[in-house]
């Protein structure tokens, strides 16, 4: 038992050693033209194979060259090629000697060689997507120098499970390729666009990835929030309470008093307004939300797009009591102080729910003037048969106060954002399967459901027996014309992307892909 103990204890100390004199460990990471995946070098292990692969890093021989060959689930293989469809070899330094190193385990990278030659390793370079162990021995494998780090196992899975197509003979016969149609470019191709050196160390990636240095942090900042739970999603508006503050104070004491709950938005009109504060529907029944006395009126920032200002009786400019309306689009030049004194602007929708209230606009009015009164001509409802009840209208479930940080820039400043998402907005969430989406095709609108591939996020299927037939033809919807699904606004957590276009790939299974998005600020 004695003789057994000792090399446990040389190995320990060897251990010990090993670590004291330890390379600080390089990380460089790999751009391409669909996503970026990052690696440690494993200097300690493989010294002659890292400083190689480091000279190919820093003398840019690997901007503009391929990720030429892909064989599905088991591994890629790039930095032989330039980007082209008649690929030239990139010019290659004097080849490096095979060092005994680590196993070709999932996520490593080793050098490549001829088979046969293990010393002719140059520029080429193999990611290992699966456990390829048993497969590359020591003798016809390559160094292995490196081992994927984070997130950059998700990104070469991805790109390993690309379609390959063949590509002018041997060079490219297995090409991953990130799109496929009857006309192939280089672009379609899989491109090293940049590799380069980590700034930063282990430690910093581990905690940033590839974001490092990390930007200076925004202070967090507070602001007073104002929150409508709607039956088409909670909407919540920043108060400016320093502009505005009787109008502010106003408005929280409906809120506080619990006046806006169960109140419904009884006036919409299409690239104008959205309205409500003002009444109840109850047992088939209008009444009047409870008024205070009117507040004195405190025009001062624009009625630009999202902005939340008081409505207020005709040439009466200190009238405004419970209601309140949204501007659905650039009111500027009409809510003005030559108009009754100009509309209080006392908030505006936060960034993350302007989607539900292009939801809300989208919404068609209805004439219930007849049933009603006058005051109902342009009521908004979800369902407009003849048989009323309070789910036809969009209601205020409640209406509550909260503090939150609103870390995005205002509304009336966000530029493109008020011109789209008043194309109206779905509320989709790809992030799973089984999303439900109106579409025009040749003037008739349906209901489809896009299942997403659990092999690659950027294909969606279409449910071939869940198509619906919708009534409502005025309803703002994707567009499908044979070719190209375009949705006009997307919301994503709290990000919202414009102009989402699928192209279809197959249509007799009206199979998609994700051709391109825009994320909006």
């Amino acid at each position: 038992m004695i003789a057994n103990k000792y090399p446990a204890m040389l190995m320990a100390a060897a251990a010990s050693l090993a670590c004291s004199t330890a390379l600080a460990q390089t990380v460089v990471c790999v751009e391409t033209n669909l996503d970026t995946f990052c690696m440690e070098l494993l200097q300690n292990q493989a010294p002659l194979a890292t400083a190689n692969f480091l000279r190919y890093v820093d003398d840019g021989d690997y901007t503009g060259t391929l990720l030429h060959q892909s064989q599905r689930g088991s591994y890629l293989v790039g930095g032989l090629w330039q980007a082209s469809l008649d690929p030239v070899a990139i010019a290659a330094d004097a080849p490096v000697a095979h060092e005994a190193s680590v196993a070709n385990s999932r996520g490593t990278v080793a050098l490549v060689t001829t088979p046969g030659q293990p010393n002719s390793a140059t520029s080429g370079f193999r990611v290992n997507v699966a456990d390829n162990s048993n497969s590359f021995t020591s003798v016809n494998s390559g160094t292995v120098f490196a081992r994927i780090l984070g997130d950059g196992l998700a990104v070469v899975d991805r790109l390993s499970k690309l379609t390959v197509h063949v590509l002018n003979g041997s060079h490219l016969n297995q090409a991953p390729m990130l799109q496929l149609d009857s006309k192939v470019t280089a672009d379609d191709l899989v491109q090293i666009t940049r590799v380069y050196r980590y700034s930063g160390t282990l430690a910093d990636f581990n905690n940033y990835g590839v974001n490092f240095p990390p930007k200076e942090q925004i202070p967090a900042q507070i602001e007073e929030v104002a929150c409508l739970q709607t039956s088409l999603g909670e909407l919540c508006m920043r108060l400016f309470r320093e502009d505005a503050p009787n109008t502010v104070n106003n408005f929280v004491k409906y809120v506080t008093d619990g006046d806006y709950n169960g109140s419904f938005f009884h006036r919409s009109v299409p690239g104008f307004v959205v309205q409500g504060g003002g009444f109840r529907f109850q047992g088939g029944v209008v009444s009047e939300v409870p008024a205070d006395p009117a507040v004195v009126n405190e025009y001062k920032r624009p009625n630009t797009y999202g902005t939340l200002a008081m409505a207020k009786l005709g040439d009466q400019p200190n009238s405004a009591t419970n209601q309140w309306f949204l501007n659905v689009a650039d009111n500027t030049s009409i809510l003005n102080t030559s108009n009754n004194g100009g509309f209080t602007v006392f908030g505006e929708v936060i960034p993350s729910d302007i989607p539900v209230l292009a939801d809300i606009a989208a919404i068609r009015p209805y004439d219930l003037s007849a049933s009603l009164g006058g005051t109902f001509a342009e009521v908004p409802l979800l369902n407009p048969d003849a048989n009323r009840s309070s789910d036809d209208f969009i209601n205020v479930e409640s209406a509550y106060l909260s503090r939150r940080d609103v870390a995005a820039q205002a509304v009336q400043n966000a530029g493109p954002l008020s011109k789209v998402v008043a194309l109206g907005n779905f509320g989709l969430q790809f992030t799973g399967s089984g999303v439900r989406i109106p579409v025009r095709v040749n003037g008739k609108l349906y209901q489809l459901v896009l299942n997403r591939s659990d092999d690659d996020a950027t294909l969606f299927s279409v449910d071939l027996i869940r198509i619906v037939e919708l009534k409502d033809s005025n309803r703002i919807a994707a567009n499908f014309d044979g070719v190209l699904l375009t949705i006009p606004t997307v919301r994503i957590g709290d990000n919202v992307y414009a102009n989402v276009t699928l192209r279809v790939t197959d249509t007799r299974t009206l199979t998609f892909k994700l051709e391109s998005v825009e994320q909006l600020p």
